[in-house]
């Protein structure tokens, strides 16, 4: 375990000032950087796995959701001034600007999906916390080691965690979004 060093805090940046370095070319083309709670965090690289799961929701999600939501892969969310993050697949309220003006927040996700190879300990024990209290409704992470999706719904915001959890490791997974039916079968995204 490392040690902290308490007699120095830590100093935490903004979502401002995390773009400001991006736009100042801090970050190099493959850097993959989130911003969580001030604290600029390294995410995994994506591998196969991770990349075609990603690619088989965008699918299922884009095709059935089409003029009802807008489906974004790998974007940005800012959940408060100081996190912003970039989930696996995002299903948002559809919006005048397509987010071309403003990084889309919580209010407008209908679903939030995390796509976890390695990440899983850091996505359950940190990010889903995050989420919770940013009273995202629903969250879907899969578990790509253990082939499992698992649906987190009705946030409690306070407490940092989701009241209600549904495992989905053989069949198929439905979700209502946006007025529409979604199913997600399992053998399409665990397919290795």
């Amino acid at each position: 375990m490392e040690a902290q060093d308490l007699d120095r805090p830590i100093h935490r940046i903004s979502v401002d000032k995390f773009h400001r370095m991006i736009e100042a070319g801090v970050f190099t083309a493959g850097d993959r950087v989130e911003l969580i709670d001030g604290e600029m965090r390294d995410m995994p690289p994506i591998g196969p796995s991770h990349n075609g799961c990603t690619g088989v929701l965008l699918m299922a999600f884009a095709s059935a959701l089409a003029e009802r939501a807008f489906v974004v892969s790998q974007g940005p969310l800012v959940l408060d001034d100081g996190t912003e993050v970039y989930p696996g697949l995002l299903v948002l309220k559809l919006r005048d600007d397509r987010y071309q003006t403003a990084n889309p927040k919580p209010e407008d996700v209908l679903l939030l999906v995390e796509v976890a190879d390695s990440s899983l300990r850091f996505d359950l024990k940190v990010k889903l916390p995050s989420y919770a209290r940013a009273g995202i409704g629903i969250c879907w992470i899969v578990d790509l080691r253990k082939k499992v999706i698992h649906e987190y719904a009705d946030p409690d915001r306070f407490g940092r965690r989701y009241r209600h959890l549904r495992s989905v490791s053989d069949g198929t997974c439905r979700v209502v979004v946006a007025g529409a039916d979604v199913a997600v079968a399992t053998t399409n995204l665990f397919r290795f």
